[in-house]
């Protein structure tokens, strides 16, 4: 294995067919003679969530590997979208390979027919290599006919990174849980944002967190307690801009997924990511083949690839820092230099944390990031206004810690708005009732969303409105 992993695009580019051409002159016939009758290199198609950093390092590895090399495949050819795209950008054609973005993602990509069953002998074998669990959670999805339709390429856990720079200069305790993190004292230094939260549209990773919180402490307390932490927080459009947030200082605490915590952790010593004690999951990030395309074998091949010691082990590499889904990548030459890494693989492989319905995600999940951005991100600067002045109240002894707490549920828990002439709360039952006319009715979606913004808005204010009532005699 290469040590660098540096990419070899440009170098590939310049040799992906040579030709070597004889020129023989014999009584004045030119002849030229083509060396390479097998013609130009092949290349594979893959869609990702994953980043560039791990485009270079599996491309220059995977290029290189006996199965590329003996079927003259040449260039792999990225592409990433959001994941609310992926069903256009599949339609469209040329896609072999589905690669990282999380199983909920990847369930949505089933539910619309979007994945070939896994399930003639030779890829078989490949996929028998991986657990079916590790950590109580399932590192392969079946369809209705027990076929296997993606498998976990590696595995996550979620949690927060914390920058102890921050949190000293600002006599900031170090959380350990989420409910730690809804706590007033993260408010006391408004309009200053103590903390990091991505927005759900476009992050899958923080809204796997904020779909733990809620399947972990229930429904309505989870909205409670993500309200808090809102109010607390300032919102990013992404897990990247959340995470150098808390690498740069910004704030304190950022929600992050491992490898990025991990990351952050190696290359700031300030910073550490931090695991919430029993309230997290540990998830297999999927790889998965596009149903009936015509570049199956190459498919097959690269997925080989991708689950081998050898494929597993690039995961390892410098700005990666991923945990492999096999820990054969950790018996490899180069994956035995990261014994801190094997350590924690070792934590993460019996990590115990919730019970996690996956079924869950899948049937509400549109809806569920929809809401969160409308009551937490569009509605932002009314939630900050009142969660300010409930802290404040509380730091001047003007309330109890258990008048905040009943005045936070009244603040944040899910609202109600007027839906077909019916006071509607949002409920599993409703988000799960209006996700498919979400997914697919763009006005339908806009107008949920200006609904539940405005409910939101209000109920911030009414929270405020009531507070002062009660602090002016």
């Amino acid at each position: 294995m290469a040590g660098e992993f540096e990419s070899t695009r440009n170098m590939k580019t310049i040799v992906i067919a040579v030709v070597v051409i004889a020129v023989v002159v014999t009584g004045g016939l030119l002849v030229v003679l083509n060396m390479n009758p097998q013609g130009p290199g092949q290349s594979i198609t893959v869609l990702s969530r994953h980043d560039i950093a791990i485009f270079d390092a599996y491309e220059s590895e995977f290029l290189a590997s006996d199965f590329a090399v003996e079927n003259r495949i040449t260039d792999v050819v990225w592409k990433t979208q959001a994941g609310g795209f992926w069903d256009a950008v599949i339609a469209a054609g040329g896609i072999d390979v589905l690669w990282g973005g999380g199983p909920t993602l990847f369930d949505q990509m089933q539910r619309d027919g979007n994945l070939e069953p896994l399930n003639w002998a030779s890829i078989i074998d490949v996929i028998d290599r991986v657990p079916d669990e590790i950590a109580n959670t399932d590192m392969k999805r079946r369809d209705g006919n027990s076929d296997v339709i993606w498998v976990a390429a590696a595995i996550s856990t979620f949690g927060f990174t914390v920058n102890h720079a921050f949190l000293d200069a600002n006599s900031l305790p170090t959380p350990n849980n989420w409910t730690h993190l809804a706590q007033p004292i993260w408010g006391s230094l408004l309009p200053t944002a103590t903390i990091a939260m991505g927005n759900a549209p476009f992050t899958t990773s923080n809204t796997r967190i904020y779909e733990i919180i809620t399947q972990g402490m229930g429904w309505e307390a989870g909205w409670v307690t993500m309200a808090r932490m809102a109010g607390s927080a300032r919102l990013y459009p992404g897990s990247v801009q959340t995470q150098s947030a808390v690498e740069d200082q910004s704030v304190g605490v950022a929600m992050s997924i491992d490898f990025y915590g991990y990351n952050t952790q190696a290359n700031n010593p300030d910073c550490e990511y931090i695991l919430p004690e029993g309230e997290t999951i540990v998830n297999g990030d999927p790889i998965a083949m596009v149903k009936d395309t015509p570049k199956k074998d190459l498919a097959e091949g690269f997925i080989d690839y991708i689950l081998s010691p050898e494929g597993q082990a690039v995961w390892l590499s410098p700005g990666i820092s991923r945990m492999p889904v096999l820990g054969s990548a950790f018996q490899t030459p180069y994956g035995m230099g990261f014994p801190d890494l094997y350590a924690t693989y070792n934590d993460t492989i019996v990590t115990s944390g919730i019970e996690f319905n996956d079924t869950l995600s899948v049937e509400i999940n549109t809806a569920f990031t929809s809401y969160f951005e409308a009551v937490y991100n569009d509605a932002h600067d009314n939630l900050a206004l009142v969660w300010e002045a409930l802290v404040d109240a509380y730091y001047d002894t003007d309330i109890t810690l258990a008048q905040l707490n009943n005045w936070s549920i009244y603040m944040g828990r899910p609202v109600t708005i007027v839906y077909e002439t019916t006071p509607t709360n949002f409920t599993i039952d409703f988000a799960r009732s209006i996700n498919d006319q979400m997914i697919y009715d763009t006005g339908f979606y806009y107008d949920m969303q200006t609904a539940w913004t405005a409910a939101a808005n209000a109920q911030y204010l009414a929270t405020l409105a009531d507070l002062n009532a009660y602090l002016t005699p």
